[in-house]
């Protein structure tokens, strides 16, 4: 039986906070995700760039088991949640991003219930109803292309709507021209992923004290200024 597996991009002893990335997958399938599986591979050029953001940031991704989610198993959330333990061991009390895509997404968002959890990015995500949802204590900010033909964006506005009723941290991106698979302005859905744990974790990178960074300009900038500091909004690109 295959084992889910933690890489490390970026892990450095003095982590201030940690990032999980996650890959996507399918509603079933027990076919084994390699290195090169081409869901895993589309995630590691996020991972890299988030090795890009100023201050001690670690960044880890999870290869899950199987390629599919199948059905109550949810089989990836299961191998998420044992490498949110492995990061929780590596970084006692760190706060923790997690970036999901597609079925990662749907991951991701399962995990914004969990306490060190601070941060979720879900692009393109794979939404259903009934899931678990965020907590308070978790910013969520969801990255949507309006071309995406496998996972509807209308879902991920009516979660994040509902997020924002319940008084939650939420925004929604709407990347024009945006496709499921995020190789349509591949580079801005990559700054925007950088942009928004920069902003998030600032305090704690030391980004907001030593000027490591420069913001962001143009409409990219403001978009994440806007979902990082603007409490809740739906912003096109």
């Amino acid at each position: 039986m295959p084992s889910a597996a933690l890489v490390w991009d970026a892990q450095p002893s003095d982590a201030a906070a940690v990032v999980i990335v996650l890959h996507g997958g399918a509603v079933d399938g027990y076919e084994p995700n390699r290195p090169w599986s081409h869901n895993v591979a589309r995630l590691v050029p996020f991972a890299r760039a988030l090795r890009s953001v100023p201050g001690p940031l670690a960044v880890a991704r999870v290869r899950f088991r199987f390629r599919g989610w199948n059905g109550d198993e949810q089989a990836p959330l299961v191998d998420a949640r044992w490498a949110l333990e492995q990061v929780r061991t590596a970084y006692a009390g760190r706060p923790v991003a997690v970036v999901g895509h597609s079925m990662g997404g749907r991951v991701a968002l399962h995990l914004g219930e969990d306490r060190d959890v601070r941060l979720v990015v879900a692009l393109a995500p794979w939404i259903e109803r009934g899931d678990t949802r965020p907590g308070p204590q978790c910013r969520t900010i969801v990255i949507h292309g309006d071309r995406d033909v496998i996972c509807g964006l209308s879902r991920s506005r009516r979660l994040v709507e509902g997020l924002q009723a319940q008084g939650c941290d939420a925004s929604l991106i709407r990347v024009a021209r945006g496709d499921h698979a995020m190789l349509m302005r591949a580079r801005l859905w990559t700054e925007l992923v950088t942009g928004v744990v920069a902003g998030t974790f600032a305090d704690e990178l030391g980004i907001a004290d030593d000027g490591a960074a420069e913001p962001r300009s143009g409409v990219v900038g403001a978009a994440i200024a806007l979902a990082v500091h603007g409490g809740g909004s739906i912003i096109d690109l």
